[in-house]
């Protein structure tokens, strides 16, 4: 499968998270700071690069050859992130998953 909005992906040092966001290339100022920036710099120039929130908080930015996916999002893994996202990571997430909102929404206000 390709890297899309919404798959569970794996960065080159182990994180999973959810694609949130296509991004545009980084500043080689940014570059410079990575690690393994011998790597990143030998990616073809046409690269997609993909904003990532991790399971265990934080944001990422990733180069597309450097993410393998996994699956598409479920609803357990948006539940998993929202637990560890702040505000803005949550609007991020609602906008992305409207259907899960309404799902969770819904299900919070069913009678138990």
């Amino acid at each position: 499968m390709t890297i899309s909005l919404g798959a569970v992906v794996r960065d080159r040092f182990g994180r999973e998270g959810i694609v949130c966001s296509k991004e545009a290339p980084p500043s080689e100022d940014w570059l410079k700071e990575q690690v393994g920036v011998s790597d990143i710099r030998h990616l073809a120039t046409e690269t997609e690069w993909w904003g990532v929130m991790p399971f265990g908080g934080g944001y990422l930015l990733c180069p597309e050859p450097e993410l393998e996916w996994l699956r598409s999002a479920t609803f357990e893994d948006f539940l998993a992130l929202v637990d560890t996202a702040t505000v803005h990571g949550r609007e991020r997430l609602a906008k992305l998953f409207p259907h899960f909102v309404e799902r969770l929404l819904g299900e919070r206000h069913r009678p138990h």
